[in-house]
């Protein structure tokens, strides 16, 4: 336990650098999540209030609010998702991208997303399907598209899909089963060497840009992704 919570602080220390960030691990592409969460952003406007629950480092927009547990250089407010700090139907907009497999009681996480949203307003949020742990500080649990469908049932479902697809997920087990054989126990080496064997061949990935076109992508996909609207009464 003790490592790992030393591994997670060196994590948050190298998340909070816009160069060191990669030293982090491979930056899977995700590109009909990224377009999805742009044109909803989009559509409600400048004016509009959106929050970003777990945004980490970067900001989507400049109207919106970053969340998060630790404190980085892009951080609005420090928080828990299970408690959010805000008054009730505030926001347009409510981001969340690969956060609530880290919660342990992500049910709660979305009644808050759910309150704090306005009625009409949009969730957009997303999760591993297939993808190693990877605690930061803790890794609770994975998403199939019909049991994310589920966690947001109160919502109407606008669009949901696989958002890093199969050659990410490939890639992914394929390095982290490397540097596994190759650690000799030690966990601190088993991950230097996947981000290792992960940069050298990373070119791999865009092969997704492709299998993402294909209608069960999803079956085999790295991460998932809901958008949602909250009923307007």
């Amino acid at each position: 336990m003790k490592l790992s919570l030393s591994i997670t602080s060196i994590k948050v220390f190298l998340r909070q650098s816009k160069w060191l960030r990669f030293l982090i691990g491979c930056p899977y592409p995700a590109p009909r999540w990224n377009r999805a969460v742009k044109r909803i952003i989009q559509l409600f406007g400048t004016e509009a209030k959106v929050l970003d629950l777990g945004a980490g480092a970067g900001r989507l927009s400049t109207n919106i609010i970053n969340l998060d547990i630790v404190e980085t250089a892009d951080t609005d407010v420090i928080g828990d998702g299970h408690y959010l700090p805000f008054q009730d139907q505030i926001f347009d907009v409510v981001v969340n991208c690969a956060v609530l497999e880290h919660v342990k009681e992500p049910k709660s996480v979305v009644a808050e997303i759910e309150r704090v949203l306005k009625p009409g307003g949009y969730v957009c949020a997303a999760v591993p399907f297939l993808q190693g742990f990877h605690a930061s500080p803790y890794d609770y649990q994975r998403y199939t598209i019909a049991g994310f469908d589920h966690l947001f049932v109160d919502f109407n479902k606008i669009e949901g899909d696989a958002c890093s697809g199969p050659t990410t997920a490939f890639h992914w087990f394929f390095r982290e089963y490397v540097g596994l054989i190759l650690s000799f126990g030690s966990l601190t080496l088993a991950k230097s060497i996947s981000l290792l064997i992960g940069w050298l061949t990373f070119p791999v990935v865009w092969l997704d840009y492709l299998l993402l076109l294909h209608p069960h992508a999803h079956i085999l996909s790295s991460a998932i992704y809901f958008i949602g609207q909250k009923p307007r009464t």
